[in-house]
């Protein structure tokens, strides 16, 4: 909260949604056994925060499946990317992929999406939270970061930094820029030492469907394939992206709050430019894996981190430059 603002500041959380936290770029400190945490589609945090002039790791708050209420007690600019959500301002809908001014004492309402899972709300100077290790990410399962360490509550006060004020600019995202929403995926994955002849057969020639048991932790698939089994494996990293084979042979992805280690096979891991697909996988999406070449996951990554940093680039130059 600023003192030098005086008044009412920040926002009231009035009803929280189904899961909404702030989260921002995440941790860098996996060697510690600390998972990087962080939104979960990237794509959306770092284009939602291009849209208002923050900077690319800056902090909002990362909704999932049914969205939050605020009252704003100050005006703001904020920006709404990721999942096709139903959104308001005082009842009149709410562009997504656009820069929106708030007025004090209006009302945002986030409601449900049919497609996809998460978006993130980024507010110009980006929200407090507690820092842990470098970042504001709320890790739900330790319990730190954030607004203490776990989900909004109703009465929740939100602030955020105070940056000079700054009117909507008219800026056009690209859809083919955002994070594709379902309900059927392909996710290019890359073989690991744990891949097998098998293992390629039966994971990469099937669909998968996206089972009810999926948070931010990981994603575990319907479908089972025979997994190996091997009581001495030793516990070795995981990564977000990473495949887990465990014993009844249903696979996990791993997401960003994923532990740093585990003991079950991994023969598969998505690709770089793949990732933020996670974060929208929804409990009933199919998807398939498609194995790819090691120079085409890096050509892949390039690509898609030239064209969003472009964007990034134009956006924060609207906003400067008022156009």
């Amino acid at each position: 909260m600023s003192p030098s603002r005086g008044g009412a500041v920040g926002a009231t959380v009035l009803r929280p949604g189904v899961q909404s936290s702030v989260q921002d770029a995440g941790r860098r400190v996996r060697a510690l056994g600390v998972p990087a945490g962080g939104a979960a589609d990237p794509v959306a945090r770092r284009l939602a925060n291009a849209l208002v002039g923050n900077a690319p790791d800056a902090a909002g708050l990362e909704v999932t499946l049914g969205g939050p209420t605020v009252l704003f007690h100050e005006a703001a600019l904020i920006s709404l990317c990721g999942a096709p959500f139903d959104a308001t301002l005082d009842g009149a809908p709410l562009p997504l992929w656009r820069a929106v001014q708030v007025q004090t004492g209006q009302t945002l309402t986030v409601g449900g999406t049919a497609r996809g899972l998460r978006a993130f709300l980024a507010v110009r100077g980006g929200l407090h939270g507690h820092e842990v290790f470098g970042s504001r990410a709320t890790d739900l399962r330790a319990g730190f970061g954030g607004v203490q360490g776990r989900a909004l509550r109703p009465g929740d006060h939100l602030t955020w930094s105070p940056l000079p004020a700054q009117a909507a600019r008219r800026a056009f995202i690209a859809p083919d820029l955002r994070t594709p929403t379902g309900p059927h995926h392909e996710l290019r994955v890359l073989g690991t030492g744990d891949l097998t002849a098998d293992l390629r057969e039966s994971l990469l020639a099937r669909p998968f469907t996206v089972s009810p048991q999926a948070d931010r932790m990981g994603a575990r698939l319907t479908e089972s394939v025979a997994a190996p089994r091997d009581p001495a494996r030793p516990s070795v990293p995981n990564v977000p992206g990473l495949l887990q084979l465990p014993p009844d042979g249903r696979p996990i992805l791993l997401l960003p709050d994923a532990g740093t280690h585990g003991g079950y096979p991994t023969p598969l891991v998505v690709i770089t430019a793949d990732l933020p697909r996670l974060g929208q996988l929804r409990p009933g999406d199919t998807l398939t894996l498609r194995e790819v070449t090691r120079e085409d996951a890096h050509a892949a990554h390039l690509t898609q981190e030239r064209a969003l940093r472009q964007a990034e680039w134009m956006l924060r130059q609207a906003v400067v430059s008022g156009k």
